[in-house]
C-alpha cells in the first residue's frame, strides 16, 4: 500500500508540474488589450468635432467666407482604459499609434479633387482613420462633412 501511495502522489506530482509548466508557455498572452478609440477633430479657427466609439459621422455648414480652413486630428482618448479613461493624448504622427487622413472635395459643379484646404463653395468630406498598427486601440474611420455654402 506504502508503494502505491508513494507512485500516487509522484504521479499526481508530475501531473501538477507538467500542467504548471504547460500553462506557463500557453497560457500567457503577450497582446495587450486594445480599447475603442475617441478621436478630437480641429480646424484652425479652434473649433473642434470628437468622435466618440458610437459616432462616425458629423456634419458641419457654414457660409463662404473666402478664408482657408484647414483640419486634423488634434487628440485622442481611449474611454474604457483603466487608468487614461479621462486623458486626452495629443495625436504625435509618428509611430504605430497613428492617425491617416483622406481628403474629397465636391464643388458646385460635381468636380471632384483631393484637397486639405477648405476654402470654396461645395461639399467636403474629410475622413481619418485610426491605424490598424495601433497597439492601444481598434481600428475605425470615422468622417467629418462640411458643407460650404
Amino acid at each position: 500500500m506504502k508503494k502505491f501511495l508513494k507512485r500516487f502522489l509522484l504521479a499526481g506530482l508530475l501531473a501538477a508540474v507538467f500542467a504548471l509548466a504547460f500553462s506557463a508557455f500557453t497560457g500567457c498572452s503577450d497582446a495587450k488589450q486594445k480599447y475603442d478609440v475617441s478621436i478630437k477633430v480641429v480646424n484652425n479657427y479652434g473649433q473642434e468635432w470628437i468622435f466618440t466609439p458610437d459616432i462616425d459621422e458629423l456634419y458641419y455648414e457654414f457660409e463662404y467666407t473666402g478664408e482657408e480652413m484647414t483640419f486634423g486630428v488634434e487628440s485622442y482618448n481611449l474611454p474604457d482604459h483603466p487608468e487614461w479613461g479621462d486623458t486626452w493624448i495629443r495625436a504625435s504622427g509618428e509611430g504605430a499609434n497613428v492617425f491617416e487622413g483622406n481628403y474629397l472635395f465636391t464643388d458646385v459643379n460635381g468636380n471632384q479633387s483631393n484637397t486639405r484646404i477648405v476654402k470654396e463653395r461645395g461639399q467636403y468630406v474629410i475622413s481619418y482613420s485610426a491605424s490598424p498598427t495601433s497597439d492601444l486601440w481598434n481600428y475605425r474611420s470615422v468622417s467629418l462633412y462640411v458643407t460650404v455654402i
